[in-house]
């Protein structure tokens, strides 16, 4: 993992902090720096490259793309209304798909491989790659608003 980099300010952001947090229940990270509770989302190339493929998935790392899209579930939902859960399905290999659904609607379908190296160069390009998926959500459920409406 990389040092904790300044983080700027984001909707996205804070409410991915917000859901790391709540599964605090000693309340260690509730002082740490939001930087510092990032940090383990951040890994650098040249980490990236240390990490061996063969084995089974950290369970931290699955647990981290769990709150990844969990967030951005919650940012769709703070956009359209519609909630957005997300479902995980991950081979012991690291490769696998998640599925964020609203109603009946599939509002995000991510192929997700190399689960032994999830993290993003820095803060931001976290945020980014967010804000684009969210942005396929959102335009998604504009598009099919019955679907996400339907149970």
């Amino acid at each position: 993992m990389a040092e904790p980099q300044s983080i700027p300010e984001d909707p996205f952001l804070k409410s991915l902090l917000m859901l790391i947090r709540a599964h605090d229940g000693s309340g260690a990270w509730e002082a740490m720096p939001d930087a510092e509770v990032i940090a383990p989302f951040i890994v650098t190339k040249e980490q990236r490259r240390e990490i061996p493929l063969i084995g089974d998935p950290d369970p931290d790392i699955l647990w981290r793309v769990e709150l990844y899209y969990s967030a951005i579930g919650l940012a769709i939902e703070q956009r359209t209304g519609f909630n957005a859960a997300p479902i995980m399905k991950i081979h012991h290999e690291g490769w696998g798909r998640m599925l964020l659904t609203a109603g009946r609607l599939v509002v995000v379908n991510s192929y997700l491989r190399d689960l032994h190296r999830f993290g993003f160069d820095s803060p931001q390009a976290m945020i980014d790659k967010a804000a684009k998926i969210i942005d396929g959500a959102v335009a998604v459920i504009e598009r099919f608003p019955e679907a996400a409406a339907a149970s």
